[in-house]
């Protein structure tokens, strides 16, 4: 007797430690929360919501947005690195808090201490020039740059934010002197009021101004042709190489690889969701549906390409 209640007693105890493993290996079991580093309200953020929703009805579990804007996206991309590597926490990000600003040493973390889930849209700049310039491309541009011997005025948040190191990556090339004026939201208006000679704009905000003739669009970024500019060339499609600005959805490293594959299958899933298509189409901008795999790779070629820029321009922290 005494026999049989040690065997049942060793029973239970197994059993009590098995459980709690078996809660593990089901995932998700509870809330998801996505931080977005900014503010909300523009295109990513509702992209980001509509993908929050598409992923809760596949995952069977609630999926959160939580804005957290500050420092350029690095407030809440910090956050996101800093939680426990378990799936239940991920965020949005861009090259800014993913790579600019880690290379500039403005970060409290690395690239190791985050992954890529997956890409989710090209955030669609195009570099606009004043409508009085004689050209309509890249090269055109450059042949005119040279001619009038001073620098070109670019307009962009920050001569070390993306988009302005994109424009100063094309002007390496193309062997013409610049400057870069910062702007909160460098549009179209700074061409037509004459404060600068280019402008690293939104696709869609321009477009009233290029069909007016006020702006030309020079080059429209990302990896095809901009559905709002169709006849406008890529920076790849005149030899510049893929340079353009994303976003996407990181996690901390140390997440389980099958929960990172878990998670950038159902956003994949849920980035051809009609919600999200409508978004895309209304806002102008088009998705990017990058693996996890496929981003990892987006951004290790990124990171060459401007941390190499960055060092040459003394914006690189030594």
């Amino acid at each position: 007797m005494t026999h049989r209640i040690r065997l049942i007693t060793l029973a239970a105890m197994a059993l009590a430690v098995a459980l709690p493993a078996m809660a593990q290996d089901k995932w998700p079991s509870k809330p998801i929360e996505i931080i977005y580093p900014y503010p909300p309200g523009n295109d990513m953020d509702v992209v980001t919501r509509l993908l929050a929703e598409g992923m809760s009805k596949r995952l069977g579990v609630p999926v959160q947005v939580i804005n957290k804007p500050g420092g350029g996206g690095v407030v809440g991309f910090a956050e996101m690195t800093r939680a426990k590597p378990d799936g239940y926490t991920i965020g949005t990000w861009t090259p800014g808090p993913g790579i600019s600003q880690i290379v500039a040493g403005n970060t409290p973390y690395k690239m190791a201490d985050y992954q890529a889930v997956g890409g989710m849209l090209i955030n669609d700049f195009v570099l606009a020039a004043r409508g009085d310039i004689p050209a309509n491309n890249l090269k055109e541009f450059a042949a005119w740059a040279k001619k009038s011997g001073k620098p070109v005025t670019i307009g962009s948040y920050a001569p070390a934010a993306v988009p302005a190191l994109i424009a100063a990556k094309i002007a390496k090339k193309d062997g013409w002197a610049y400057k870069v004026v910062a702007f909160p939201n460098p549009t179209a208006k700074e061409l037509v009021a004459g404060d600068a000679d280019v402008t690293t704009a939104g696709a869609e905000g321009a477009v009233s101004y290029a069909k007016a003739g006020q702006i030309k669009i020079l080059s429209a970024w990302g990896p095809s042709r901009n559905p709002v500019f169709p006849n406008v060339a890529t920076p790849a499609e005149e030899g510049y190489g893929e340079i353009y600005s994303w976003g996407g959805m990181a996690a901390p490293a140390g997440v389980p690889k099958d929960i990172v594959n878990k998670l950038s299958a159902v956003m994949m899933e849920a980035l051809k969701d009609k919600p999200v298509q409508d978004q895309f189409k209304k806002a102008g901008i088009p998705g990017l549906p990058m693996t996890a795999d496929q981003m990892t790779k987006r951004v290790a070629d990124d990171t060459k390409w401007i941390a190499e820029l960055m060092a040459e321009l003394g914006f690189a922290k030594k």
